[in-house]
């Protein structure tokens, strides 16, 4: 058997030309009726042979290219086979490593930036900020990933140990399992390989920003390498006083055991002292309604610096092995421990109902007499102990059934998720029955971040939730001729969770529930047809479901944070569909454009009906088109961006809703960025990203809807073999603008990043 390079193993095995190999050729003529329905894109790879079983390859070096732009030809993410976009009838955005150094983006929501049809939200609890997403319309909650296995935390993800970012559009039950009504959001990781490399880096910017990183691969032999990468950050914000800190280590050791089988064990560890925010309060009130957005600073904060806080402590296990039983029959095995711990306690600011002069707030109530209440909440006061143990198997196999070619992949998936979560109570007076929330006025225009509060901190109310999954997945790419192919796959998946809330002390807050339970099996598939007329186009019709189960774990303000009551115990789990036809076109071998119409739509949604209860009879939908380019214009000029289009309606809900746009949904998103390499090393570039169209809550309140914005951030480097030197400028023209609201509530809004620059120093070795 040949000598494989780590972790690319059998992307060819039936040894003709791969999927997707293209050249640029003319367009095909009788594509253009098809090409009304949008404009496309494609994209595709390069010939390639496979030597036969027989033949022994010399051992080649392979050196990551730090100019190969911005495009991506292919994935693993949405099928579990490496496969070329072009393949795939689905919009899928990969936000590259080239892309995430060229921006200086250091978290989640940063590299997200370049996604459009996503919008954002404050998180429950204040301490995710800019890290509550909504995908198409509908929020993520859990269904973000690692390496396609379920990150289950709630926790600032940071990007030290991140390759790539993928953003799957649309249902993905199929691999992805519970939820995903949306899309899924996978990051993919950086692992020990052959390649030797090293690298350390230092950023230092805007807020007394001070970063470090490093990452170092070395082969041990001649089949292992571990990798070793770390993280220490300590800056400050421009939200609050209180520095944040990161430290993070993510060590992995890869090893070949013997000729056909690959293991690989990797750790990742990180640490962080953050800052609970839940904003800035709007100006609304019961009586004169909502009438404005704060007219201050971005930088001013209605927390308190001596007692607002949020404290992380992330550890994730990996253990994967890859085994080669024949060309055309290969099986992964991945098995994931993590453990997510986090501390924290919260403010939340309103604006009060009277002035400072003891009269009733109106919208003609000037600015200086305007007051902010923050109340030290109980409710969000915290400590997370949460686990999870996945086990992920699967076949692949790659037969040729007359002149059909296939790539058939079968999966099973067990897991165990649980969340501890133990709440306090904050009582500002003892002495008194019941709880005193810690509370304080304070000035709108000059907020006093260091109020002393008293109070006492005791366990209230314990929150213990599990979930059990047994899922089983079939899927099938065929390939019936150069012309036309197709996708098909089925996932069986039982959901079992359980939840109940313990009190913690004589006389909780809120009176213990439960245990609650409730058990569901859900059948979800999906189904495409793709036409490829030429090598560089394109075509599909895609239809894929998922099912949101009423006990999915994380639902914050539930029984021990799943949605299980007396009531939806009893539900069934809400369905959603997804729609799509799509292009893919090269403009030329390194250039991509893609687009999409789709609907996503979710029924049998939870509501509340007129007497309060909640039952299955809400309907939402989102239709909307996207266009996405990538790669190269010119062999010194690349480019990435998108914008999407939608369209939301509540088809059916209560009826101070039923009609309206849902919150999340972004009548318009967009991102642009592009880079220019004028020589001698020197490079320059910069883009656009914005948003337009979102509302603070499902009412659609008058004056509610978030202004729409346009941000533009540049960046000069000059990069050499040895070392890069960069600067990035964000937010240039210095615009103030709001990221999003907050869990439905018109109350809050989250603050934009005003203008900051940031220069990092990177060296290889």
């Amino acid at each position: 058997m040949k000598k494989r390079p780590a972790n690319a193993r059998a992307r060819n095995p039936r040894g003709a030309i791969p999927r997707g190999a293209s050249r640029y050729v003319r367009f095909n003529p009788a594509a253009l009726s098809i090409a009304s329905l949008s404009m496309f894109g494609a994209e595709g790879g390069a010939f390639a042979q496979t030597p036969s079983p027989e033949t022994r390859l010399p051992e080649v070096r392979v050196e990551e290219s730090r100019d190969k732009g911005f495009g991506v030809e292919s994935t693993r993410g949405a099928t579990r086979t490496d496969t070329p976009l072009r393949d795939i009838p689905q919009i899928i955005n990969v936000v590259p490593q080239t892309l995430i150094r060229s921006q200086g983006a250091t978290t989640l929501s940063d590299a997200l930036r370049n996604v459009p049809g996503i919008s954002y939200g404050a998180a429950e609890g204040g301490t995710q900020a800019n890290q509550v997403f909504f995908l198409r319309g509908f929020p993520i909650n859990e269904d973000i990933f690692i390496d396609g296995v379920r990150d289950l935390g709630e926790y600032n993800r940071d990007l030290f140990a991140t390759e790539s970012i993928e953003v799957m559009k649309g249902s993905s039950a199929l691999m992805f399992g519970r939820g995903s009504t949306g899309g899924v959001i996978n990051q993919t990781s950086r692992y020990a390989d052959r390649a030797p490399r090293g690298e350390v880096a230092l950023t230092f910017g805007s807020f007394d920003q001070k970063r470090a990183t490093a990452d170092v691969n070395v082969k041990t032999t001649d089949t292992s390498a571990v990798r070793l990468i770390g993280l220490a950050e300590n800056s400050g914000s421009f939200r609050y006083p209180q520095d944040v800190e990161k430290y993070g280590f993510a060590p992995s050791f890869w090893t070949e055991l013997g000729q056909s089988t690959d293991l690989t064990l990797a750790w990742y560890y990180l640490k962080q002292r953050d800052v609970t925010d839940y904003g800035q309060p709007t100006l609304y009130g019961n009586a004169p309604g909502f009438f404005g957005f704060p007219p201050v600073s971005p930088r001013k904060y209605y927390g308190y610096e001596n007692y607002d806080y949020a404290h992380y402590e992330t550890n994730i296990g990996t253990a994967r092995l890859d085994h080669e039983f024949s060309e055309t029959l290969t099986l992964r095995n991945v098995l994931r421990w993590a453990s997510y711990k986090r501390q924290s306690e919260s403010t939340i600011p309103s604006l009060t109902a009277t002035d400072a002069n003891g009269n009733p707030v109106t919208t003609e109530t000037p600015l200086e007499l305007l007051l902010v209440t923050r109340n030290h909440d109980t409710n969000r006061t915290r400590d997370n102990d949460d686990t999870a143990l996945i086990n992920q198997t699967e076949l692949t196999w790659t037969p040729t059934t007359g002149n059909v070619g296939h790539t058939v992949l079968a999966g099973l998936e067990l897991a165990r998720e649980k969340l501890d979560r133990l709440n306090y109570a904050l009582d500002a007076d003892p002495a008194q029955d019941g709880v005193q929330t810690p509370t304080s006025r304070t000035p709108y225009l000059s907020p006093d971040l260091s109020t002393r509060l008293s109070y006492t901190k005791t366990p209230n109310l314990r929150g213990l939730s599990e979930g059990d999954t047994i899922a089983l997945y079939a899927q099938d790419q065929l390939e019936f001729s150069p012309e036309w192919k197709a996708l098909l796959g089925v996932r069986w998946e039982r959901f079992q969770a359980d939840a109940r809330t313990e009190a913690q002390s004589p006389n909780p807050t809120t009176a213990p529930a439960g245990p609650f339970d409730r058990t569901d099996r859900m059948l979800s598939g999906r189904a495409g047809l793709i036409w490829q007329p030429a090598r560089n186009q394109s075509y599909y019709v895609s239809w894929g479901n998922s099912y949101n189960p009423s006990g999915e774990l994380g639902v914050y303000g539930g029984t021990a944070n799943t949605n299980l009551n007396l009531t939806t115990e009893n539900l069934d789990p809400e369905k959603n569909e997804n729609y799509e036809v799509g292009a893919q076109w090269d403009f030329t071998p390194a250039l991509h454009l893609r687009s999409a119409i789709f609907r996503s739509e979710k029924t049998n949604a939870r509501m509340a009906d007129p007497t309060g209860t909640t039952v299955l009879a809400g309907k939402r939908r989102v239709d909307g088109i996207e266009f996405d380019l990538s790669g190269s214009i010119t062999p010194d000029w690349d480019i990435f961006g998108g914008i999407a289009f939608m369209d939301g309606e509540i088809v059916t809900g209560p009826p101070n809703v039923q009609g309206n746009t849902p919150l999340g949904v972004a009548r318009v998103t967009g991102n642009l960025w592009s880079v220019y390499r004028l020589g001698h090393g020197w490079e320059i570039g910069g883009g656009l990203r914005g948003q337009t169209g979102t509302w603070l809550t499902d009412t659609n309140l008058p004056g509610s809807q978030i202004p729409g914005y346009v941000v533009i951030d540049a960046t000069l480097a000059y990069v050499t073999p040895r070392y890069e030197v960069r600067l990035n400028l964000y937010n240039v023209a210095d615009k103030q603008y709001y990221i999003g609201g907050y869990n439905n509530s018109p109350n809050r809004v989250l603050p934009g990043a005003p203008f900051a620059a940031a220069v990092t120093l990177r060296y290889f070795f």
